[in-house]
Formats: structure tokens, C-alpha cells, sequence
């Protein structure tokens, strides 16, 4: 069995591609910090989220040249939420940075992303073995791959050729 660990244009063309934003299409970093200052189990604090945080970072600049050239038949988000205010913020973000992605799904982060990820493959009749999960959180890829999803780390991405 040949060991297969990174993407390329091959293995994304044609795919219904599943992205994560934060840490994924974006850098997980939020005003110099990894986790919440007030010690929630997120990476930032509900007041940071309400003056608009996701408006004031950056994309991945790579993420946005790996979006543009890899031939997914269609790139969605996946995305979880800890409340409103930043799905709003995360869509002025997307239609910024990465308009390409024609569908959003947020789930709050009570829900398994892989139970989301389902839901929309039946309902938009797609097989599983045409999607692709990128994700940066090894728990929550293993619980795509658990359950049928074909699931990759973010790092999967880092040798990938989008200029060939």
C-alpha cells in the first residue's frame, strides 16, 4: 500500500471539498492568543467576537491559492459558532476573502461536524467517497473518517503545488 499523506490538484479536482475556517482557511490566532483570555474552551472571547474579530484578521494567503486552483466541483464551509454574531462576521469574511465558496454551513460547536457534513451529503444526494474533509483538529477529523468521511489535517496541504 503506498503511503499517502499530502493533496494535490489530482486528489482535489472534481471533489465536494468540506473547509474549516479558523486554523484552516484562516490562522488560528486572535489578538495574540491561542485560547480565550477569560478561559473558555475557545480560541476567543465573546467580547472580541462582538467587536468583530473575524473582520480584522487576515486569510490564509496560500488557503486562498489552494481554494482558487484546486478543482473542487464545489468548496464548502464548515464551520462551527459559539454564537450569531460571528456567522455574520464569518460570512462578510468569506464573500471577502473567499467568494468561490458557494455554501456555508455553521453549526454551533455542540453539534459533530461530521453529522453536519452527512446531513448535507444526503440531502444534496453526494457520495461520500466524493467528498473531502480539511480540518485542523485531529479530533473532529477522526470522527469524519469514523464515520465515512474522508478526512485530511490542514498540513496535507503544505506541499501542495497550485502553480503546475
Amino acid at each position: 500500500m503506498k503511503f499517502k499523506a499530502s493533496l494535490n490538484k489530482k486528489d482535489t479536482k472534481g471533489k465536494y471539498i468540506f473547509w474549516d475556517i479558523d486554523g484552516t482557511l484562516a490562522p488560528y490566532r486572535f489578538n495574540g492568543h491561542l485560547s480565550d483570555p477569560n478561559g473558555s474552551d475557545n480560541g476567543m472571547s465573546f467580547s472580541e467576537i462582538e467587536d468583530g474579530i473575524f473582520l480584522k484578521r487576515p486569510p490564509s494567503k496560500f488557503m486562498q491559492k489552494v481554494v482558487n486552483t484546486c478543482g473542487a466541483k464545489q468548496n464548502i464551509v464548515m464551520g462551527h459558532v459559539l454564537c450569531e454574531k460571528e456567522i455574520a462576521d464569518k460570512n462578510i469574511w468569506l464573500d471577502k476573502y473567499f467568494p468561490q465558496i458557494t455554501d456555508r454551513i455553521f453549526r454551533f460547536v455542540e453539534t459533530p461536524k461530521h453529522e453536519s457534513i452527512i446531513a448535507y451529503c444526503n440531502e444534496h444526494k453526494i457520495n461520500l467517497e466524493d467528498v473531502i474533509f480539511v480540518d485542523d483538529v485531529l479530533k473532529i477529523l477522526r470522527e469524519a473518517e469514523r464515520n465515512g468521511i474522508p478526512a485530511y489535517h490542514i498540513s496535507s496541504f503544505l506541499d501542495y503545488e497550485y502553480e503546475n
